[in-house]
């Protein structure tokens, strides 16, 4: 059976695209860079019906094989998408185009295409994206995802097509931090710096918005560079001296306030 590719990206036009770019984007660079690496693609906004849910799309996103996650124009429907792939530890290639800044993201590799989509630059970003199709899917084994980074789910498998009790996961892991650890307990920073406050309130969580900074007992000290909500929790892109990392946010002793 063909490998699925789903592909996240702009599901409309955007500020500063000529009408139907993406679209264009889409047929003339990924859909054969997916061909000639092996996997059939399949648009993430084409992947459900009008009477699907949230639940439905992410559903989707979670079991497929393999993502491409088009960061063009920062859109936040494709961060959501690779947070979720990010967070499963499951393969995702980034692409974006030359004129939109490079995100804040310094562990990925981002394949970067012409957004002017020259028959030459086409060819070139074709070749070079189903190069990094193959050599993800190849290395997707590879310790990658906050779950992973934390410790938390190691032991399971980490086969690409995770099973639809995926999601359970996902909202099990405030209440992993939480709970008595029955193995030896996550690394912590010690001693704590003087300027560390009190555990994450829930409130705290309700008011966190970009720019904050708060204090993490395994990374340190981090600022928000974005928020995603989700069904029941905040996504947060959170910037540390040791890169960039996705964290759900959560009522747990890990996330600490800082004393002003």
């Amino acid at each position: 059976m063909e490998k699925k590719c789903i592909v996240i990206m702009p599901l409309s036009d955007q500020d500063g695209y000529a009408q139907g770019h993406f679209n264009r984007v889409y047929e003339y660079i990924i859909v054969p860079a997916c061909r000639q690496a092996g996997f059939s693609p399949i648009r993430a906004d084409d992947s459900i019906t009008t009477n699907d849910s949230a639940w439905d799309l992410t559903k989707n996103i979670i079991e497929s094989d393999i993502a491409i996650c088009d960061l063009s124009s920062k859109n936040q429907n494709v961060l959501y998408g690779f947070s979720i792939r990010q967070v499963f530890n499951l393969p995702v290639t980034l692409i974006k185009d030359l004129k939109t800044q490079n995100p804040d993201i310094h562990e990925f590799d981002v394949v970067e295409y012409d957004e002017s989509l020259r028959i030459d630059t086409v060819q070139k970003a074709t070749e070079t994206l189903s190069e990094s199709l193959k050599n993800t899917f190849a290395n997707k084994g590879e310790v990658n995802s906050l779950l992973s980074r934390l410790g938390i789910g190691q032991g399971q498998s980490t086969e690409t097509n995770a099973s639809i009790d995926s999601r359970q996961e996902l909202q099990s892991v405030e209440e992993t931090e939480n709970a008595t650890p029955k193995e030896a307990p996550l690394p912590t920073i010690s001693p704590l710096p003087d300027y560390v406050g009190d555990p994450f309130t829930q409130h705290d969580i309700d008011k966190a918005k970009v720019g904050d900074f708060f204090f993490h007992m395994v990374h340190g000290k981090g600022e928000i560079k974005s928020i995603k909500n989700m069904a029941k929790e905040k996504m947060a892109n959170v910037h540390f001296e040791s890169g960039s990392k996705m964290l759900i946010l959560g009522t747990s002793g890990y996330f600490r306030k800082i004393n002003a």
